[in-house]
C-alpha cells in the first residue's frame, strides 16, 4: 500500500507590460525565523498537528497534554541516555489501572522519537511478527507504516536520524477506542501531516541542534554481577537461580527502533532461571539515573528553547525493569 502526503504549493508568474504605468512595489517577503539552539518538541510537533493526529471519530479536536505511556517509561530512559529526543502526549484521563481507557471516551498516547546518527541502521515498522510492507510517502521520504492492536506506527530515516511515531489506545480491535469508525488510512494520513512538519525541521537542522545531552554510558561488557548477581537476586526473591542469560543489543544489528535505541544506550538485560522455570527479567541502563525524572515528569523532560541541557534530575544510577512489557 502506498499513500502520498504532499504539502507542496504550485506557483504561477504573470508579467504585465503596461505602457505609461508603473508597477506597484512588491510586498516585502518575510522569511521564516530559523530555529536556533537544540531542536525541541515544539519545533518538531506543532500543537495543531498533534491535536489533529489525535482527534477521534467524533471530529472534536482534543487538547493533548505532555505525558508518557506507563509501559514506555523504561524506553524513554533508554532514548534519553542515548542522546535522543522523545516527545509524548496523551488525550483523555490518565489511566489509574491497566484496565482503564477502553471505549470511545478512553485515552490515547502519541509518541514521536528521534535517534540521531542512526539513519543507516533504519528498519521498517513491524506488523505483528514480521516487517511491514506498507509505505506512506511523507514530503518526499518513504516512511514505513503498520496498523494493528498496538496502534498506528510510522518510521523513517530522516537526514542522519531514525524517527519513529506511534499512536496507541487501549481496546484497539477488541473493546473499542475513540478512533472506532475512522479508516486506518485516515489516521495514518493525519500522522503523515505531523510527520511532514517534523521531517522538514529535522532535515534543516544542523548536527549541533540534534546534540541532545545523553548519559555517560557503560564502557565494559554486559555482565550480570554485583547488584545483578543471581545469588543476590535469588535471596531477595526467596528463590534459587541456577543460570542467568544476558541480552546485549550491541551484539547484533538492530531489527527495530527499540533495538537501535538499546544499543545506542548500551543497555542490557538479565534473565534469571531456575532448574524448571524462568524468573525475573531485569533491564539496566548504567549512568542514566539522573534522566529518570525525564520519563516520569513529562513537562520537565521536554527541553526548552533556552536550555542547553536536560533540566530533570533524580538519584538512581541503575534503572531496572522487572517485567517483560
Amino acid at each position: 500500500m502506498r499513500l502520498v502526503v504532499s504539502g507542496g504549493l504550485s506557483a504561477a508568474a504573470l508579467v504585465l507590460l503596461l505602457s505609461g504605468c508603473v508597477a506597484p512595489a512588491p510586498e516585502p517577503i518575510t522569511e521564516p525565523t530559523p530555529v536556533v539552539g537544540l531542536l525541541t518538541c515544539d519545533d518538531l510537533a506543532p500543537e495543531g498537528l498533534v491535536a489533529g493526529a489525535m482527534t477521534g471519530a467524533d471530529g472534536v479536536a482534543p487538547e493533548p497534554v505532555p505525558a508518557i505511556r506507563p509501559n514506555d517509561t523504561f524506553a524513554a530512559v533508554q532514548l534519553a541516555a542515548a542522546g535522543g529526543l522523545e516527545c509524548s502526549w496523551r488525550v483523555g484521563e490518565a489511566p489509574t489501572t491497566i484496565y482503564d481507557g477502553a471505549g470511545a471516551g478512553g485515552f490515547a498516547y502519541l509518541t514521536l522519537e528521534v535517534l540521531p546518527n542512526a539513519a543507516e541502521q533504519w528498519q521498517p515498522a513491524w506488523a505483528g511478527d514480521s516487517p511491514s510492507d506498507d509505505i506512506l510517502e511523507v514530503g518526499g521520504i518513504e516512511a514505513s507504516t503498520a496498523v494493528g492492536e498496538s496502534g498506528w506506527q510510522l518510521t523513517a530515516p530522516v537526514a542522519e536520524s531514525w524517527v519513529a511515531m506511534r499512536l496507541s489506545a487501549p481496546g484497539l480491535g477488541t473493546t473499542g477506542t475513540r478512533y472506532d469508525g475512522l479508516a486506518p488510512d485516515e489516521v495514518l494520513a493525519r500522522l503523515g501531516a505531523l510527520a511532514e512538519a517534523s521531517f522538514a525541521n529535522l532535515q534543516q537542522a544542523s548536527s549541533a541542534q540534534l546534540a541532545w545531552p545523553g548519559a555517560e554510558l557503560r564502557q565494559g561488557d554486559a555482565v550480570c554481577n554485583g547488584g545483578l548477581d543471581p545469588q543476590g537476586i535469588g535471596m531477595a526473591l526467596s528463590e534459587t537461580y541456577t543460570e542467568v542469560e544476558v541480552q546485549d543489543p550491541t551484539a547484533s544489528a538492530p531489527r527495530s527502533f527499540q533495538d537501535a535505541v538499546g544499543a545506542a544506550a548500551r543497555s542490557y538485560a538479565c534473565d534469571y532461571l531456575t532448574d524448571t522455570t524462568r524468573g525475573p527479567h531485569i533491564a539496566v541502563v548504567y549512568g542514566a539515573g539522573e534522566l529518570f525524572e525525564c520519563s516520569v515528569s513529562p513537562t520537565s523532560r521536554r527541553p526548552s528553547k533556552s536550555s542547553t541541557s536536560r533540566p530533570c534530575r533524580a538519584t538512581p544510577s541503575v534503572m531496572p525493569r522487572s517485567s517483560r512489557s
